[in-house]
């Protein structure tokens, strides 16, 4: 075989390994944004750092050869394939713990549906899934029940103006 066809040969299978892994991450981010279980902030810098890879994998086939370029471009795709996996992980355990939440507070509203606590924190889990309409209606039975609370009050104010709760920030 020509050097010539041993290069294009080498190159093909390059693509064949690297555009697979790169489809499976880009997969993985957009079908977890879809999914609400990444943020649109968090999708996108998933996608710059799956881009930094693609550049790099792109210069390793058109480059021929693997060299050093080619070695730090498979170890890049693998560590973000392992942090994409358990970052989308990380979330998806977040949001079924939150869902957990609503259905105990929930239950907790059909057992007495005058404790202002159970909307209240019923409210934030659904604030923190971005559904911002039942937060709005949780909120408000809460103050309605309780009307001296400001943690709820806040809340109420930021899910009337869209704005989802960041699981980390404090409310208090």
């Amino acid at each position: 075989m020509a050097y010539e066809s041993v290069h294009i040969i080498e190159r093909v299978f390059k693509a064949a390994i690297f555009v697979p892994i790169m489809a499976v991450i880009a997969w993985w981010l957009l079908a977890n944004w879809l999914d609400r279980t990444l943020a649109a902030r968090d999708a996108l810098i998933g996608f710059a750092l799956l881009a930094v890879a693609a550049l790099l994998g792109l210069a390793l086939i058109v480059r021929g050869g693997w060299g050093i370029l080619g070695l730090l471009a498979f170890i890049y795709s693998a560590v973000l394939a392992a942090a994409c996996w358990n970052y989308v992980g990380w979330r998806r355990r977040e949001r079924d713990d939150l869902l957990r939440q609503v259905k105990t507070y929930q239950d907790a509203i059909g057992r007495d549906p005058n404790n202002a606590a159970a909307y209240s924190f019923l409210g934030e889990a659904h604030l923190k899934l971005r559904n911002l309409g039942e937060a709005v209606e949780a909120l408000e039975r809460a103050l309605e029940l309780d009307h001296t609370s400001k943690r709820d009050r806040r809340l109420l104010q930021q899910a009337r103006r869209g704005q989802p709760l960041a699981k980390w920030r404090r409310l208090d």
